[in-house]
């Protein structure tokens, strides 16, 4: 497993009201849905990306209004044309 650093000023930490692990966890939950939604992990990876179970990786989407139902235009076409 691969860890990344990421400075974050202290005066920001304090600022925030979060906790260092508080913090952690929050960034990973945004970096998560963030990049779900961009289409690059699906919702079970971006849930372990989190550190939650699935169904509690849709709340924190609709927290962060992120669309749980993330289709391409194409793909929202096709499934119209199949009703």
């Amino acid at each position: 497993m691969t860890t990344l650093d990421v400075p974050v000023d202290d005066r920001w930490l304090v600022s925030s009201g979060l906790g260092p692990d508080d913090l952690r966890q929050d960034l990973r939950e945004i970096l998560a849905a963030k990049l779900f939604e961009l289409g690059r992990l699906t919702l079970a990876q971006a849930a372990a990306f989190a550190g939650l179970p699935v169904w509690t990786f849709m709340e924190t989407l609709s927290r962060l209004k992120v669309s749980v139902i993330n289709l391409t235009d194409e793909q929202l076409e096709n499934e119209f044309a199949h009703l």
